[in-house]
C-alpha cells in the first residue's frame, strides 16, 4: 500500500484519538497506521531542549544542526536554564553533565565529553612545556567549569591504562569553553579543550582529561518519537 502523507496520518490520529477509528477514517488497514503515525510524530512538531552548560552547547551544536537537517519539519526551542525546571514546565530533554538527584527525572546516557590540553606557542616560550602531568602544577591553568572556591583544582588525566591526578593552580576559571580557547590563544595559560584552534599547540598530547559523562534527562517515562530520535542521534554523534 502506498503510504499516505505523514501529516495527514498524524492529524487524523490526533483528531480522533484512536488508531482504529483513524484507520477507518483514512480507509486503510490498521497494521501500518501506528508506524506511519510514529514517523509523522518524529518528523514534525516542536522539540524543546534545555542546554544549561556552555560545554554541552559547544559539543552538541553540530549534532543538533545535523539532526535538524534530517528532520526539516521539526522546530526547536533551545534554552539555557541553569536550574532544573519544575515538572509542568519541563522541556522534552534537559542535557546535563551529571545524573539527576531528583528521582522524578529519568537519565539517558548519551556519551562522554573529552578534552585535551592546549596552549599558545608564546606561552610555552615563556614557560617550559610540561613533560609529565605533575609539571602542570607549576603552570597557569585555565579551568572550564562553573564553580571556583579559590582552592587548587583537581585535574584527572589518563593515557591508556595510566592515570594521573594533579592539583593545578587555575589562574582563570571560566564556564565557557570558547572564552577558555580565547584566553589560551592569547598566551594566558594551558586550557582543556575538545579540540585545538589555529595557533594553539597540544600540551602532553598523549594525555587527555578524564571524560565527563553527558546525560539527557526526561520527566516522563514515555517519550515522544522526536525526543527518542534525538537521543539516538546524539548518542551516535558522541560515539563517533
Amino acid at each position: 500500500m502506498k503510504p499516505l502523507p505523514r501529516m495527514e496520518v498524524f492529524a487524523k490520529v490526533t483528531s480522533v484519538d484512536a488508531f482504529g477509528r483513524a484507520a477507518a477514517a483514512l480507509g486503510i488497514p490498521l497494521s501500518p497506521l501506528p508506524r506511519q503515525a510514529a514517523t509523522a510524530g518524529r518528523d514534525a512538531g516542536l522539540l524543546r531542549v534545555d542546554l544549561p552548560d556552555a560545554r554541552t552547547r559547544q559539543a552538541l551544536a553540530p549534532a543538533l544542526a545535523a539532526f535538524a537537517a534530517r528532520h526539516p519539519g521539526l522546530r526547536f526551542q533551545l534554552s539555557v536554564t541553569r536550574a532544573a525546571p519544575a515538572a509542568p514546565d519541563r522541556p522534552d530533554l534537559t542535557i546535563r553533565l551529571e545524573p539527576p538527584t531528583d528521582p522524578s527525572w529519568l537519565a539517558h546516557r548519551l556519551g562522554a565529553l573529552r578534552a585535551r590540553l592546549y596552549a599558545a606557542p608564546d606561552y610555552l616560550a615563556r614557560r617550559p612545556a610540561p613533560e609529565c602531568p605533575a609539571d602542570l602544577a607549576a603552570h597557569d591553568c585555565i579551568g572550564v567549569h562553573a564553580d571556583d572556591n579559590g582552592a587548587p583544582a583537581r585535574w584527572q588525566l589518563r593515557r591508556g591504562q595510566d592515570r594521573a591526578v594533579v592539583m593545578t593552580r587555575e589562574r582563570y576559571c571560566v564556564d565557557d569553553p570558547e572564552m577558555a580557547r580565547q584566553l589560551a590563544a592569547r598566551g594566558a595559560g594551558i586550557a582543556p579543550l575538545r579540540d585545538g584552534a589555529p595557533g594553539l599547540v597540544a600540551v602532553l598530547p598523549e594525555w587527555e582529561l578524564e571524560p565527563v559523562t553527558l546525560y539527557a534527562l526526561t520527566g516522563a517515562p514515555r517519550l515522544s518519537a522526536r525526543a527518542r530520535a534525538l537521543i539516538a542521534h546524539l548518542t551516535e554523534a558522541l560515539a563517533g
